[in-house]
C-alpha cells in the first residue's frame, strides 16, 4: 500500500475527510520522513488533523513536538513539570544572572502551551480523557502558564525595583479558571491579592551607590500584575498565550489591578455587589504564594456564603439574569437562548440560596455543585441530569468550535456543510439530528432556567415549541422532558391545539388564541397531571374559542388561568363541572368568592318562585356552588373540614328552601343523619334524611307525600343530573319503614326496636329544615334515647359492627386502599370516637356532639382520651378526609397503588414521593387500628 492510498484511508476516516487529506499531504510534502517513521499512527494523525487547522498548521512546522506528543499520549499534564522545566530557562541561581529578555519571554510562554495543548487535544479526541479531564488539564496548562509569567514578572520587578522581603502576592483565579474547566480559547479571569499592606521595596543600588527606585508594595503589586498580563495577552507572531481579563476585581477596570488582602475585605463588606459573590464562586488560588491564596479564600467565604439572604440579593439576581435574558443569538451556544451562561446563573443561584447553610453546594465545578443540590433535596436527580447532560453537551461543541482555529467562538455555524462535519465530530448520524438534539437541550435549560424566576419571554418560546420548531421526535422528547407521561398523546393535543389557533377563526379570536393558549400552556407544563390538563385544555379551548369576552378576561386574570389548570389537573369531578357551565362568567369571581349562604337561600328561592323549572334551578345553583367550594379547597383557600361545612351548609340551604318552596314549614321537619347531620359531606355525598310529623295530625299520609315530593326534587335526574341522593334507610325499619314517623313513633321504636348501631347513628343527627317545634323535639328525643341506651353499647359490640362493615361494605384488596370504610379508615376513627362518647355519656352529658373533630377535642378534655391519643387522631382524621376528598374529586372511592391519583394526592400534600404517602397510610392506618384495640 503506497503512503498516499494509506494518507487516503485515513482521511476518509475522520470527520472531515477533505481537511485531514489537504493537511496530511502538506505533512508529507513537508517531512515526507515523519509520515514514514509514524505510518502506524496516521489514522490518529488525520484526526487531529480534521479537527483543528490551527494545531494541523503547529504540527506540519513542528513535527518533533508531534512526535513528542503522540510518544507521550497517556501521560497526564502536570503542572510542576511543566514550570520547572521552564524555570531552566531564566531561573537565577548563585552566579547566574536573570537574562531572559521580554521577547524571549513572550516566545517561551506561546512555544509552552502550544506543545501542551497538542497533547491535550490529542488525548481528549482520542477518547482517552473524559471532557471533566480535559477541561482539568487544559485549566492546568493555563495554571502552569500563568505561574511562569508571575515568576518571570517577578524576576523583571526585583531587577528594576528590588525585592520586597516579608511581602507576598497570590493570583486567583476565577470562572472557568477557578473551576478547572477551562476550554480551548478562553479568556482567563483573574485578580491579584498581596499582604501585608505598605511596605517599601528595597530599591537598587545605582553605579554611585544610591539606592533608587524603592516603591510601595501598592504600586509594586500592580507594576507585576500588569508585566504579568502583558506576557500572556501580547499578541506577537506566535499569538497569545492567554487573553487576561482583570475585569472581575472591585471597582472593575477603575480599579487597582492588584489590591491588599485587606482591601478586598474591606470592599466587599461595604460595596460588594450580588455578581461579585457569583464570580467568587469559582475563586481558587492558581500562582504565587499559596498560603496568602487560601487566606483570602478564607476571608471570603463570609461575603460569598452569606448565611441569609435579602431583599436586595433577590433584586441584584433578578436584574443578573434580565441582562442574561437580552442575548438573543440563537447560534451562540454560551450566551444564547439555553446555552452554557444560563445552566452556569442557574447553578450558582441555588449557590447563593444555599450555599451559606450547605457546605457541600460550596463548589466552584457545575457538575459537582449540581450533585450536592441533588444530595441536599433542591433538585430531583432528572433535573441534574438534564442539566449536566447538556452542560456538558455545550462544552463539547464549544470544544470542537474553538479547537478548529484556536478563536474564542461560541457559534454554530450556519453552512449545511459545516453543519454536517460538525455532526459527525459530535458523533451524530447527520446534521439533522444533531441540530434537533442541540435545540432540544437548549430548549429543556431555557425551561429550567426560566422555572428560577420567570422569563419574560416564556410566551414567545411556548408559541415556538407550538410552532414545531422541532422535529416531531424531539417534540416527544420534550414533552416526555416536562412530565408527560404519554408524549404520543400529548403530542396530538399540541398539535389540536394549534389548529384551533390557526384554522376556522377570524383573525382576531386567532391573535387572542395565540396568547392565550401559551398562557394556559406555561401553567400546564408546571403542573402535576399534564397528560390530563392538556386533554382537558383543549376541549376548553373548543368551547371558548369564539368568545372573545372570555379570552379578554382570561387575558387579564393570570389567576383564573391557573385555578382552570388546577381544576384540570387535581380533579376530573370539578372539570366535568366547568366544562359543562353555559356561563363562565363565575369563574372570574376567584378567588373572591363569598360564601354567604344566607343570600344564595333568598336568591334560590326567588328564582324557584318565579321560573318554570324549579327542578333545573336547583340542579344549577348546587352545580355553581360545589364547583366554586371545589376550587377554594384546591388552591387551598380551604382546608378539607372548610369544604365539608362549606357543602353542608349549602345541602342545608337547598334542603331549607325546598321546604320553604313546597309549603313544608309547619307539622313536618327534616334531620339530618351521617356525614350531612355531621356537617362532614363531602364531594358527592349522599343525604342521609328522616322526616318528622305532628304527633295529633291524625293524616300522616298527605306529609309522607310531601316527604316524596321533596325526595323527588333532590333525586330525580334531570338534563342536569341530580341535587343530592338522598339516602333515607336510616329511618325505623329502614327501606321497610314508612317515610314519616311522629316524635311517639321514634320514642318508641328507637326504646324498644331499634339496633345498637341504629342508636349509634343518632349523635349524629342534626335537625335541619322544617317545624322548629318538631325539631326541637326530636332533638330531646335524641338525647334521652341516647342517655337511656347508649350505655348498651361496649367494645366487643363495637368490634362486631367494625368486622361487619369491613366485610360487607370496605373493597380494599392487595394494592388498594379503602380510606374510608377499610381497616384503620376513617369510619374506624369515627366509629371508635362515637363507642368513647357512648360509653361515658352518663358522666360527661355534654358528650352528645355530633361533629367528630369536636367530639375527639372534649373527649380529650374529659382525660377519656390521653393527649397523644388525640392529636394523633386529629391529624390520621385531617390527613384521611383530604386524601377521600382528592379521590372523590376524581370519581374514585380506593386509592390504588398504580393510580395517577398517587401521583396527584402527594403532590397536594406535599409528600415527596409517593413511597411516602403509601408509608403514610399505612402508618396511620396500624396506628389507628392499635388506638381502637387498646380502647375497646
Amino acid at each position: 500500500m503506497t503512503i498516499k492510498t494509506l494518507l487516503n484511508e485515513a482521511s476518509a476516516g475522520t470527520p472531515d475527510p477533505e481537511r485531514a487529506s489537504k493537511n496530511l499531504e502538506r505533512l508529507l510534502d513537508h517531512s515526507p520522513e515523519f509520515l514514514e517513521a509514524h505510518a502506524r499512527q496516521i489514522t490518529t494523525i488525520a484526526r487531529l488533523f480534521a479537527y483543528s487547522q490551527f494545531l494541523a498548521d503547529y504540527s506540519i512546522k513542528n513535527p518533533a513536538n508531534l512526535s513528542f506528543s503522540l510518544r507521550n499520549l497517556y501521560y497526564q499534564v502536570n503542572k510542576e513539570e511543566i514550570v520547572s522545566e521552564a524555570r531552566r530557562y531564566f531561573e537565577v541561581s548563585p552566579g547566574r544572572p536573570f537574562t531572559l529578555e521580554r521577547k524571549e519571554a513572550l516566545k517561551l510562554l506561546r512555544d509552552i502551551k502550544k506543545i501542551h495543548l497538542l497533547r491535550i487535544t490529542l488525548r481528549d479526541i482520542l477518547g482517552i480523557t473524559s471532557l471533566n479531564e480535559s477541561m482539568a488539564e487544559l485549566s492546568t496548562l493555563s495554571e502552569a502558564l500563568i505561574e511562569i509569567a508571575f515568576a518571570i514578572s517577578l524576576m523583571l520587578m526585583k531587577e528594576r525595583f528590588g525585592d520586597l522581603k516579608g511581602c507576598s502576592m497570590a493570583i486567583i483565579g476565577l470562572g472557568k479558571l477557578g473551576a478547572r474547566e477551562l476550554n480551548y480559547s478562553s479568556d482567563i479571569d483573574i485578580i491579584s491579592v498581596y499582604r501585608p499592606e505598605e511596605y517599601q521595596s528595597s530599591g537598587i543600588l545605582t553605579p554611585s551607590g544610591v539606592r533608587a527606585n524603592r516603591i510601595y508594595s501598592s504600586e509594586y503589586f500592580c507594576r507585576l500584575t500588569e508585566i504579568m498580563a502583558g506576557l500572556l495577552h501580547s499578541q506577537t507572531e506566535d499569538g497569545v498565550a492567554y487573553r487576561v481579563d482583570l475585569r472581575l476585581r472591585p471597582n472593575g477596570q477603575k480599579g487597582e489591578i492588584a489590591l491588599s488582602l485587606n482591601s478586598y475585605i474591606s470592599y466587599y463588606e461595604s460595596w460588594g455587589k450580588t455578581w461579585e459573590r457569583m464570580a467568587l464562586i469559582r475563586g481558587r488560588p492558581v500562582a504565587g504564594d499559596s498560603e496568602i491564596g487560601q487566606i483570602f479564600i478564607n476571608a471570603i467565604e463570609p461575603f460569598v456564603w452569606k448565611r441569609s439572604i435579602d431583599y436586595g440579593d433577590f433584586e441584584e439576581i433578578r436584574e443578573i439574569k434580565r441582562k442574561i435574558d437580552t442575548i438573543s443569538d440563537i447560534n451562540d451556544i454560551k450566551r444564547g437562548y439555553g446555552g452554557i451562561r444560563e445552566v452556569e446563573f442557574f447553578v450558582q443561584t441555588f449557590q447563593l440560596l444555599y450555599g451559606g447553610e450547605r457546605k457541600k453546594l460550596r463548589t466552584g465545578m457545575l457538575c459537582e455543585a449540581l450533585q450536592g443540590l441533588y444530595k441536599e433535596g433542591l433538585l430531583s436527580i432528572d433535573d441534574v441530569t438534564t442539566l449536566s447532560q447538556s452542560y456538558l453537551f455545550f462544552r463539547r461543541l464549544e470544544h470542537i468550535l474553538q479547537m478548529k482555529d484556536d478563536v474564542q467562538t461560541h457559534s454554530v455555524p450556519s453552512q449545511p456543510d459545516e453543519i454536517e462535519i460538525l455532526s459527525r465530530k459530535m458523533n451524530f448520524h447527520n446534521g439533522k439530528e444533531f441540530i434537533s438534539q442541540l435545540r432540544l437541550r437548549r430548549l429543556m435549560v431555557r425551561d429550567m432556567y426560566n422555572s428560577l424566576l420567570g422569563g419574560a419571554e416564556t410566551q414567545n418560546e411556548v408559541m415556538a415549541f407550538l410552532e414545531s420548531e422541532l422535529s416531531e421526535d424531539a417534540l416527544e422528547h420534550y414533552l416526555s422532558f416536562k412530565g408527560f407521561r404519554h408524549p404520543g398523546t400529548a403530542l396530538k393535543n399540541v398539535n389540536a391545539l394549534y389548529e384551533q389557533m390557526s384554522f376556522g377563526k377570524t383573525m382576531k379570536e386567532r391573535g387572542l388564541l395565540r396568547k392565550i393558549v401559551p398562557l394556559f400552556l406555561q401553567e400546564i407544563m408546571k403542573s402535576g397531571n399534564k397528560d390530563r390538563a392538556l386533554g382537558m385544555l383543549v376541549t376548553f379551548i373548543e368551547k371558548i374559542g369564539n368568545h372573545e369576552s372570555y379570552i379578554d378576561l382570561l387575558l387579564r386574570r393570570h389567576d383564573t388561568i391557573e385555578m382552570i389548570v388546577s381544576t384540570f389537573t387535581l380533579s376530573k369531578y370539578l372539570t366535568r363541572l366547568l366544562l359543562s357551565l353555559e356561563n363562565l362568567e363565575g369563574l372570574f369571581e376567584y378567588p373572591d368568592i363569598r360564601r354567604d349562604f344566607s343570600s344564595v337561600e333568598i336568591r334560590l328561592l326567588h328564582t324557584l318562585m318565579q321560573g318554570t323549572d324549579p327542578l333545573k334551578t336547583i340542579r344549577e345553583l348546587k352545580i355553581i356552588e360545589e364547583m366554586k367550594s371545589g376550587l377554594l379547597f384546591l388552591k387551598g383557600f380551604l382546608n378539607v373540614y372548610g369544604l365539608a361545612r362549606t357543602l353542608s351548609v349549602l345541602a342545608d340551604t337547598i334542603v331549607k328552601v325546598v321546604v320553604r318552596y313546597l309549603n313544608l314549614e309547619k307539622d313536618f321537619a327534616v334531620v339530618a343523619l351521617g356525614g350531612f347531620g355531621a356537617r362532614e359531606l363531602n364531594i358527592g355525598s349522599d343525604l342521609d334524611l328522616v322526616f318528622v310529623g305532628e304527633e295529633d295530625s291524625g293524616d300522616i299520609s298527605p306529609k309522607e307525600r310531601s316527604a316524596e315530593e321533596l325526595i323527588r326534587f333532590l333525586s330525580e335526574y334531570t338534563e342536569k343530573g341530580i341535587a343530592y341522593k338522598v339516602d333515607m334507610r336510616l329511618r325505623p325499619d329502614g327501606s321497610k319503614g314508612v317515610l314519616l314517623n311522629s316524635i311517639d313513633g321514634y320514642r318508641n321504636y328507637y326504646l324498644k326496636s331499634a339496633h345498637l348501631w341504629e342508636i349509634q347513628s343518632l349523635l349524629r343527627a342534626r335537625p335541619v329544615a322544617g317545624d322548629r317545634k318538631l325539631l326541637r323535639a326530636f332533638d330531646n328525643l335524641k338525647k334521652m334515647i341516647i342517655l337511656k341506651r347508649g350505655i348498651e353499647v361496649n367494645g366487643s359490640v363495637m368490634e362486631r359492627f367494625r368486622k361487619r362493615i369491613i366485610h360487607e361494605v370496605s373493597r380494599e384488596s392487595p394494592g388498594s386502599y379503602d380510606i374510608k370504610y377499610g381497616p384503620g379508615g376513617i369510619k374506624e376513627i369515627e366509629f371508635l370516637v362515637q363507642y368513647l362518647q357512648l360509653k361515658n355519656i352518663e358522666r360527661f352529658r355534654n358528650l352528645v356532639i355530633y361533629n367528630t373533630v369536636a367530639t375527639i377535642k372534649s373527649l380529650s378534655r374529659y382525660a377519656v382520651l390521653h393527649r397523644d391519643t388525640e392529636e394523633f387522631l386529629l391529624q390520621s382524621h385531617r390527613f384521611l378526609r383530604t386524601t377521600e376528598t382528592i379521590l372523590r374529586l376524581n370519581g374514585e372511592v380506593l386509592l390504588k397503588v398504580d393510580s395517577e391519583l398517587i401521583d396527584i394526592i402527594t403532590g397536594f400534600l406535599n409528600l415527596r414521593s409517593k413511597e411516602d404517602l403509601i408509608n403514610r397510610i399505612e402508618e396511620t392506618k396500624n396506628g389507628i387500628c392499635e388506638i381502637t384495640q387498646e380502647y375497646y
